[in-house]
């Protein structure tokens, strides 16, 4: 759907869409439910615990709100939406991005949402999951903040990876979590410095459920290493049978996919870094 075809009806997208709806969209599923109308958790944002707290019946209209109580975010579902795409605070740009893809991807028909300045548009089926290409698209793979990571910027573009600027993994190198077949699911940030934690996740993303670059292995020897960026400097050095888990300790669950990927991809056996 063309952008120069339409105009959105925030305040009618906002009666239409439900916070709710937004919430799972966005993949903020582990949020507690704390009352029919209200859920509590940790910011994605600014990593705060027990801080964020969205409500269906919040705002200025009553129909959604969010806030946290240790950094500045907070707004209505379609703010929300746009600070997690990686925009900045009350940006109309983003805004207007974040209510066409809210509008898209979650309203059945649209035309009672939009004021047309052509043809009527046609109806949408229900979609939802993470618009992997979009966000890559905000990160900046050659940012000079990467410079000392030793990755070529020709590389994290490879993998869909770059310095966030905004969002959830503002200041840190956005690298992508992917399954089996290359299905991007979320994204995770690494320090560019030497802090700590070395990794943060979205909420929605447990970091045990996922093995870092096993989208790249195929038959033969596998590598395992500690750090995601050590897969990256694999890759450049043209061994694309690098992985790693993405949590300090290893549960035997792990172990057990781990195990699983070898039989599949018939990797004959596996060597640790």
């Amino acid at each position: 759907m063309s952008t120069a075809s339409y105009k959105i009806d925030f305040d009618e997208l906002k009666r239409t869409v439900s916070m709710e709806q937004v919430i799972a969209y966005l993949g903020l599923p582990r949020l507690k439910q704390r009352s029919p109308k209200q859920w509590k958790g940790a910011c994605p944002f600014c990593n705060g615990v027990d801080c964020f707290v969205v409500t269906s019946d919040g705002g200025r209209d009553k129909t959604g709100a969010f806030n946290c109580f240790k950094c500045p975010a907070g707004g209505d579902q379609i703010e929300l939406a746009s600070l997690v795409r990686g925009n900045p605070r009350k940006d109309p740009n983003g805004a207007y991005a974040a209510a066409k893809e809210l509008y898209e991807k979650l309203c059945a028909a649209g035309e009672a949402l939009t004021r047309s300045n052509a043809s009527p548009q046609p109806r949408r089926e229900r979609r939802s999951g993470f618009d992997a290409e979009a966000y890559a698209k905000s990160l900046d793979p050659g940012h000079e903040a990467l410079t000392g990571l030793g990755v070529d910027a020709e590389t994290l573009r490879a993998w869909s990876a770059g310095y966030a600027n905004s969002g959830v993994n503002r200041g840190r190198l956005a690298l992508p979590v992917a399954t089996k077949d290359g299905t991007i699911v979320g994204y995770m940030g690494r320090t560019v410095k030497d802090d700590t934690p070395l990794l943060t996740f979205p909420n929605g993303l447990d970091p045990q459920e996922h093995i870092f670059g096993v989208d790249k292995v195929g038959s033969g020897q596998l590598f395992l290493v500690r750090d995601p960026l050590d897969v990256l400097k694999a890759f450049e050095a043209g061994c694309g049978n690098t992985v790693c888990f993405l949590t300090e300790d290893i549960k035997s669950i792990q172990l057990e996919c781990l195990a699983a990927l070898m039989d599949e991809r018939q990797c004959e056996s596996l060597s640790f870094f």
